[in-house]
């Protein structure tokens, strides 16, 4: 049987999924700038549709009265 050739241990970028020996989820300042930049941006849409609810909701409530 041939020698297997062993990886060394690695994880892999939670952005782009390439391997990386370095500590973090990230491999690089570029997936961890893209994914801050998503959660920004979520984080936001979220703001949105929760101020939209309470407007809708006293909306409700003014039409009810």
């Amino acid at each position: 049987m041939a020698d297997i050739e062993r990886l060394p241990q690695h994880r892999h970028c939670y952005v782009c999924g390439k391997a990386h020996t370095e500590e973090g989820r990230f491999c690089g300042d570029g997936c961890l700038n893209s994914k801050k930049a998503e959660l920004k941006k979520k984080k936001r849409q979220l703001y949105i549709i929760e101020a939209l609810a309470i407007v809708m909701m006293f909306v409700a409530i003014i039409m009810i009265w």
